[in-house]
């Protein structure tokens, strides 16, 4: 009677992870600065269902110190100090995805799922996207999972500075890759890809590539390193300031130019696993 007792209080598995990510650095002194990320990545598992919370998040700020003397000679002044801070990087990022396998350990799944993002530096107030679709899974074991899907959306864009004639709602294509190793006990690689394509304009697309090297060093907390790359091929418009050619320079005004088509993102980060 006291082995069936026993394995009749085991508790069950966890059917939910949660993973957390937190970086931070502050510079003080001669130079000023704070940059902060953080993220959050939640995952429920029913028998022939999954799913995926997710949210990012980075902030940095660079504090412009300025120190003059005034005075009637090197004897005699005083030194002024002025500070002004500028907001270099602000990135917000939310998704939700639900998937469904279509039978038990088949390897072909669909999928829906949500996603909103707002990138002020880049000139993206915000996006909001909406995909369906259909995947499959081409590896699945103990040390390696890669899986591969395809589907239709639509997206909502608001950008800082509308170009003449932008269209806010357009339908997409979008392809995805999520590729992950393990290496001994303790060390994995993560690697995804993503495509978003404007259906009516082709050359509206942005590539996501996502890399990720992490080493466990306890049961719930490990250390990584992150390259997150965006590449947008029609970038938002931002106002930078217009400066004369004189010598120093006069500001008269803004104009409005393209954004920078590439972002990276280089982090590294504690894990926090529950």
């Amino acid at each position: 009677m006291l082995p069936a007792f026993a394995l009749a209080q085991q508790p069950k598995p966890r059917t939910w992870t949660n993973t957390s990510t937190l970086s931070i650095v502050a510079t003080y002194g001669n130079s000023s600065g704070q940059t902060f990320s953080f993220s959050d990545d939640y995952s429920k598992k029913w028998d022939h269902m999954t799913l995926v919370l997710n949210g990012r998040m980075i902030r940095s700020a660079a504090v412009l110190e300025r120190r003059v003397a005034i005075g009637y000679s090197p004897r005699d002044f005083q030194i002024k100090e002025h500070s002004s801070t500028s907001v270099t990087a602000e990135k917000y990022y939310l998704r939700a995805r639900f998937d469904y396998r279509l039978k038990d350990r088949d390897r072909w799944y669909w999928y829906g799922g949500t996603s909103w993002e707002q990138n002020l530096p880049a000139g993206l107030d915000s996006r909001t996207d909406i995909t369906a679709g259909i995947g499959r899974i081409l590896s699945d074991s103990r040390g390696q999972i890669w899986r591969v899907d395809a589907g239709l959306g639509a997206k909502r864009e608001v950008p800082s500075y509308p170009p003449s004639g932008f269209q806010k709602e357009n339908g997409t294509f979008n392809l995805t890759s999520s590729f992950k190793q393990k290496f001994r006990e303790n060390m994995n690689y993560n690697i995804d890809l993503a495509a978003i394509v404007n259906i009516k304009k082709i050359e509206d697309r942005v590539i996501t590539l996502k890399q990720g090297f992490g080493v466990t060093m306890t049961k719930s907390t490990s250390l990584k390193i992150g390259v997150d790359m965006n590449h947008r091929n029609l970038p938002s418009l931002v106002s930078i300031r217009l400066f004369t050619p004189a010598d120093p320079p006069v500001h008269i005004s803004n104009v409005v130019v393209r954004a920078r088509k590439l972002d990276i993102d280089g982090s590294t980060s504690f894990v926090f696993t529950f």
